[in-house]
Order: C-alpha cells, then sequence, then structure tokens
C-alpha cells in the first residue's frame, strides 16, 4: 500500500513549490491567489482523505506511523501560509 503514496520528500517539495507559485502569484495578481488555493485545496484532500479512510488510512498509519500524518499536514499548512503571505502588502505601497 506505502509504495502508491508519496515519500515526505515529495510532500514537501510539492507544498514548498505550491506555497511559491501562490506566493509569486499573488504579488503578480492579488485574485491569482484563488486558483492557487483551489488546487492545494484539491490537493490535500486528495492526500489528507487517503489518511482519514478507516482502512486505507489505517493501514498508512500501521506502516509509516503517525508521523506521516503530522508531517502531510504540516506540509499543506506550509503551502497555504506562503501563499497568503504573497498578499500581505509590499512595503512603501499605500
Amino acid at each position: 500500500m506505502m509504495d502508491k503514496e508519496p515519500t515526505l520528500l515529495a510532500l514537501w517539495g510539492a507544498a514548498v513549490g505550491l506555497g511559491l507559485i501562490g506566493y509569486f502569484a499573488a504579488r503578480f495578481r492579488r485574485w491569482l491567489v484563488l486558483p492557487v488555493l483551489a488546487g492545494i485545496a484539491f490537493l490535500a484532500w486528495s492526500q489528507l482523505g487517503k489518511l482519514v479512510d478507516p482502512v486505507a488510512g489505517a493501514a498508512i498509519l500501521e506502516d509509516k506511523g503517525l508521523w506521516y500524518l503530522i508531517q502531510s499536514c504540516a506540509a499543506v499548512a506550509l503551502a497555504v501560509t506562503l501563499t497568503l503571505l504573497g498578499l500581505v502588502p509590499k512595503r512603501g505601497a499605500v
């Protein structure tokens, strides 16, 4: 079962990548944050949905442990945080 799950390196790489895309998209045009957040939400739902499944989630947690679930949630939080940081006004901007 775990051969189908992404590694922690892949999870963190995707989170940083999506977060940076969201950050620069929000800096370019503020409305671009919406499609990026929708993409993050879809990927989070697909990843975390498997982890909370009673059958598959139990097998994943048994094999990888609770640490995998915590890392998955933290990666999603990082992607959202980086994206929202792009909405912070630039210094000197009025």
